[in-house]
């Protein structure tokens, strides 16, 4: 059974406040010196979707996102084979990280006569800190991004009060180590998230900085 994670790329955020201490230069070291600041402390949120299959052997998503406060897996099927083997194997990971912990089981009757156990997992106060709520479900941080390049910039241009200059830079994603076991998806997911990507920011200047 091949998992699947969805997720969705988040630009740069389209106006940088200005980081403290940065320098008031405008050139490409001051830019990067104010993005990293900024990105250190937002991180890299992607909503995380498990792959789970309920006790009749149908996909289910529902309450299956990374961050949920609840996530119910059912060891097996019906039929009384094992299912559910990835979903668990990554719910292992997000349990060493201490971002859930498992709750007592329950089992479900079937209509072969079989009970079916069901696991259960808690988000705990650890993994609610790691997540981020959104209108489409929880976003699961899992890295930082920091600056690999500054490809362009323009020059300093007041408006409506403010000095601004937009950036074009390389983004690179360094992921937490347990993030690639999370996600070492077979898809091409990983692959496309973890390449660099361009993007844009528009920063504002200040007494401090940029």
């Amino acid at each position: 059974m091949k998992k699947t994670v969805s997720f969705a790329i988040l630009s740069a955020i389209a106006l940088l406040s200005a980081c403290s201490g940065s320098s008031n230069k405008a050139d490409k070291s001051a830019f990067e010196k104010a993005i990293n600041q900024y990105a250190e402390k937002t991180g890299v949120c992607l909503p995380v979707v498990l792959n789970i299959r309920d006790s009749q052997g149908v996909e289910s998503h529902a309450n299956t996102t990374v961050g949920e406060p609840v996530i119910q897996v059912a060891e097996k099927d019906i039929n009384g084979e094992k299912i559910n083997r990835e979903a668990l194997s990554q719910i292992d990971v997000l349990e060493e990280e201490g971002f859930y912990k498992e709750t007592d089981s329950t089992t479900v009757p079937s209509a072969s006569g079989k009970d079916i156990k069901i696991r259960q997992y808690e988000l705990t106060e650890k993994g609610n800190a790691q997540t981020q709520p959104n209108q489409h479900g929880p976003l699961f941080c899992i890295g930082k991004q920091t600056v690999e390049k500054i490809n362009w910039f323009t020059e300093p241009t007041p408006n409506n009060g403010v000095t601004i200059s937009k950036v074009s830079y390389e983004a690179e994603f360094k992921p937490e180590g347990w993030a690639k076991k999370l996600l070492d998806d077979d898809s091409g997911n990983w692959q496309q998230i973890a390449r660099n990507q361009s993007q844009t920011a528009t920063l504002v200047q200040t007494n401090d900085g940029w």
